[in-house]
C-alpha cells in the first residue's frame, strides 16, 4: 500500500518505466497557481508561482516589485488607485477645484487607510 502522504490528489502522479520492465508511480507536488489582483483579478507580473517555502528562500527583490501595493494590485489597479487619490487631494488643497465633484469608489477605497479622505478635508478647513 501506498504511504498516507501520497494518497492525497494534491499529489501529481507520474507513471514511470523503469529499467527492469516495471510501472511506478512518481509523486511530485503540482504546480502552484499564479497570484492574482485583489481588485480585477487579473494574474500579478513579476510575482513567481511556487511553493510558499521556494518563495521563502528568494530574495526579497525577486519575490515582488519595489512599488506601493505590489503583490497585492497589479499596476492598472495600483495606478487608478493614486489618481483616485491624487483627484480627492487637489479638491481639497486647492481653492479651484473646490467645486469639483468626485464620485466614491469604494473597489479602491478599501486598499487605503480608513478614514483617509476624512484627514484631508479636515487639513483644509483648518487653514
Amino acid at each position: 500500500m501506498v504511504a498516507p502522504r501520497l494518497r492525497s490528489r494534491s499529489k501529481k502522479r507520474k507513471y514511470r518505466r523503469t529499467p527492469g520492465g516495471e510501472t511506478v508511480i512518481h509523486y511530485d507536488a503540482k504546480k502552484h497557481s499564479r497570484h492574482h489582483c485583489a481588485r480585477c483579478g487579473g494574474v500579478l507580473d513579476g510575482t513567481p508561482s511556487g511553493t510558499p517555502i521556494e518563495i521563502k528562500r528568494m530574495k526579497r527583490s525577486e519575490r515582488v516589485p519595489e512599488r506601493p501595493y505590489a503583490g497585492v494590485l497589479c499596476s492598472g489597479c495600483t495606478e487608478k488607485l493614486m489618481r483616485y487619490k491624487t483627484r480627492f487631494e487637489i479638491k481639497f488643497n486647492h481653492l479651484e477645484f473646490k467645486d469639483m465633484e468626485l464620485q466614491r469608489d469604494l473597489t479602491l477605497e478599501k486598499f487605503l487607510p480608513r478614514g483617509w479622505w476624512k484627514e484631508i478635508s479636515t487639513e483644509v478647513e483648518e487653514k
